[in-house]
């Protein structure tokens, strides 16, 4: 059975798609958009098929 990401609750998706388009080193803008989409109930495979 995969391994289940829980994503923490302070900040919602709409804070988190914020911080990922305001990113400008491209480690931390794929941090932030790999958080966001995992926020927004993306699995992770679909998270990684979109990030690679």
């Amino acid at each position: 059975m995969p391994k289940r990401i829980t994503i923490a609750t302070h900040l919602r998706a709409e804070g988190l798609f914020v911080r990922y388009r305001q990113a400008r080193e491209p480690k931390e803008r794929s941090r932030h958009q790999i958080i966001w989409l995992l926020a927004t109930g993306k699995t992770v495979k679909e998270v990684s098929e979109v990030t690679g």
